[in-house]
């Protein structure tokens, strides 16, 4: 059964910009690309066309995701913040047990290939107190980038390995050969 890489971002918003690997869209696109060329067979690739809004522009991929069924969906995306931030942490449906488990397994595999730090915060889920050791729940499609967690019937995550605004960080992950060997050694070898 086939994963579906969804592009972060597109031509028209490129997303946060790190002076080492460039645009997340641009970035993305190039990886999910070379994934797909390793692995044909296992990758199906998605890609917002640009429309006035980020609303149309995900009903649109969507609804082409959901004509198909995936193993699972990954969502591509980067962090930027401050020079010193840094490490992984992927948005899940806070319901969906088998994405927190796809996500977990990611991070791990993250620290373990690129010695990256998986993100804690604290706070309020749905009125309940938790720490997130690099899951963030998403209740609905209200939370930023939200919308494909909520509306995919596949399991689906939002993964965020790196701070493309941290130097160290963005260097390890501007080695692309590494990263797509990642991404393939993880879809090859990760049931859920």
């Amino acid at each position: 059964m086939k994963i579906a890489l969804i592009i972060g971002h597109n031509q028209r918003s490129k997303g946060a910009y790190s002076n080492i690997v460039g645009s997340e869209f641009d970035y993305w696109k190039r990886i999910a690309e070379k994934i797909k060329t390793e692995i044909p067979e296992l990758v199906d690739i998605y890609e917002r066309k640009p429309k006035q809004y980020y609303g149309q522009e995900m009903r649109e991929v969507l609804q082409e995701l959901n004509k198909h069924n995936y193993k699972y969906c990954l969502e591509l995306h980067y962090n930027a913040g401050a020079s010193q931030a840094h490490g992984c942490e992927c948005l899940v449906y806070h319901k969906n047990e088998q994405a927190k488990e796809l996500a977990s397994m990611f991070m791990a595999r993250l620290q373990n290939t690129f010695g990256s730090k998986i993100r804690l915060k604290q706070g309020k889920v749905l009125g309940k107190y938790i720490e997130t050791h690099g899951i963030i729940p998403v209740v609905n499609d209200n939370t930023r980038g939200a919308y494909g967690i909520c509306h995919s019937k596949d399991t689906y995550i939002l993964v965020e390995p790196f701070f493309g605004s941290n130097p160290n960080e963005a260097l390890k992950f501007s080695v692309e050969s590494d990263v797509v060997d990642f991404f393939v050694k993880f879809i090859k070898e990760v049931d859920i």
